[in-house]
């Protein structure tokens, strides 16, 4: 009978060690911006036509902010699209690139109209 009771004690002792031991995997995730990038898409974007001349992408609180006119907020990236981010909601900005990989464009999607602003040179 202690033979029995010891062996179950044991039993029970070992599946809660293995139980425990048990680590989730992480998500098979790429990241589709890290702020490192951030230099790639900052600088001023000129626009005409706009009741702003300007939108400036910066970096702010670890993320990128724009602001032009009275428009202002951050950008939040769209998984499984480069060079496109959220804009609050309200707008698609989509940076575009020149046939040398370098951003030289910013696209802007808002209210069913597309307006598209060339980077100025630093």
């Amino acid at each position: 009978m202690k033979k029995t009771i010891l062996v179950s004690v044991f039993a029970v002792c070992l599946f809660a060690l293995k139980t425990s031991a048990q680590t989730n995997k992480p998500k098979d995730t790429i990241p589709v911006f890290s702020i490192a990038d951030s230099a790639s898409y900052t600088g001023n974007y000129k626009y005409e036509g706009l009741p702003f001349q300007y939108m400036e992408i910066s970096v702010k609180d670890g993320k990128l902010a724009f602001s032009g006119g009275e428009y202002n907020g951050t950008l939040n990236p769209i998984k499984d699209k480069k060079d496109a981010f959220d804009a609050d909601g309200a707008a698609l900005f989509t940076f575009l690139r020149h046939s040398e990989g370098k951003v030289a464009e910013l696209q802007i999607n808002y209210q069913g109209q597309t307006y598209l602003g060339k980077r100025e040179s630093k």
